[in-house]
């Protein structure tokens, strides 16, 4: 093979070896560390709906101008944590897990604290601050400090709930410690009104069906002596009215919203 044929092979080789020894160097990573200092963790799934109502309730009660002014968030929606209200009926310890897997994937994740859009999975609250370092905000202590800041001379608190929470006692509890009594619905009307509600909501029905069957679970307990409404079920806010109430509501997600924003804003140093 004569040198003319060798230089012609040869020539796209070294085109090629000169292209890539030529080729633009990747860009520098910034400088700046881009890992947030402060991250909510949201752990979720309890149910879908009722998560993507918090997250949502956070955008939009954040004083934001511009996207990279939001807060940082991490949100692990798990359905597949057993319902809460048997596993308290029947002393369930097998729930457990499930929730302890929940927080701690979000601090191994990288949460600075965490929320639980759930009122009733708060009855393992204990259970589940010891299974992380980060705290986990305590959504029944903030709404019963939120309805004592907002309505000092309202005494007597009405509240729409799964039965779960009605048997933990959780709001009883909280209130009773800031001098307020807790009125519950009898048991026909937590079983036919409030809790069919629930169900509804959670199949998607936030419609009309499910509107009237809270309203009226909320008429009766102002006929109880309600001097407020407490929906204390992340579902309940998907379908209640709160035109519908004669007395003033206190939605415990917005509430639980409220208190990410301001235990951000205090880790922040804001």
């Amino acid at each position: 093979m004569n040198k003319a044929k060798i230089k012609a092979l040869l020539l796209p080789v070294v085109v090629l070896l000169l292209l890539v020894s030529c080729r633009a160097k990747p860009a520098l990573a910034p400088s700046q560390d881009l890992k947030p200092r402060v991250v909510l963790g949201i752990f979720g799934g309890m149910g879908p709906e009722a998560t993507a109502n918090m997250y949502q309730l956070i955008v939009g009660l954040t004083p934001a101008r511009k996207d990279q002014e939001h807060i940082p968030t991490l949100i692990y929606s798990l359905p597949q944590v057993p319902d809460r209200t048997t596993a308290i009926e029947n002393h369930d310890p097998a729930i457990v897990p499930w929730l302890v897997e929940g927080v701690t994937r979000l601090e191994r994740a990288g949460a600075s604290f965490i929320i639980i859009p759930c009122n009733t999975a708060h009855y393992y609250h204990e259970r589940m601050q010891a299974a992380v370092r980060i705290p986990i905000l305590n959504m029944i202590r903030e709404t019963a400090d939120a309805v004592a800041g907002y309505y000092p001379e309202r005494r007597d608190v009405g509240l729409l709930a799964t039965s779960g929470t009605i048997r933990t006692g959780l709001y009883e509890k909280e209130f009773a410690a800031r001098g307020r009594r807790v009125i519950v619905p009898d048991e026909a009307v937590e079983r036919d009104y409030v809790m069919k509600a629930i169900a509804l909501i959670k199949a998607g029905n936030t419609g009309k069906e499910s509107e009237d069957l809270l309203a009226f679970a909320g008429e009766h307990l102002e006929k109880r002596g309600a001097q407020l409404l407490v929906l204390g079920c992340t579902e309940i806010p998907l379908a209640f009215n709160p035109d519908r109430a004669r007395v003033p509501v206190i939605n415990a997600t917005k509430v639980l919203a409220e208190a990410a924003i301001s235990k951000f804003n205090e880790l922040s140093g804001k």
